[in-house]
C-alpha cells in the first residue's frame, strides 16, 4: 500500500483526534509517522473504528460538531 492510499485511513482517525482541543500539531505529526508504519488491514480497522466514532458523536454530541461547522465556515472565502 502506497503513501497515498493510506492518507485517507490517516485521516478518518486524525479527523476524530481534532475534536479534542488539546490535540496539538506535534502529536499529530507524531500520530501519523506511527500510524504510516501500520499494515493496511490494521490502519483500515482503525479507520473504520474511528469513522463509526465520529458518526456516534455526530448523533450524540451534536454541540461539538455545531463547533466544528461554525469554524469552517470562519474559512470560507
Amino acid at each position: 500500500m502506497t503513501v497515498d492510499e493510506k492518507d485517507p485511513l490517516i485521516e478518518a482517525v486524525l479527523a476524530v483526534l481534532r475534536l479534542n482541543p488539546r490535540f496539538s500539531k506535534i502529536e499529530e505529526k507524531n500520530v501519523k509517522k506511527i500510524l504510516r508504519k501500520l499494515e493496511k488491514s490494521d490502519l483500515t480497522y482503525m479507520a473504520n473504528t474511528f469513522d463509526a466514532f465520529r458518526e456516534f458523536l455526530e448523533k450524540n454530541c451534536t454541540d461539538i460538531f455545531k463547533k466544528d461547522v461554525g469554524k469552517s465556515s470562519d474559512n470560507a472565502v
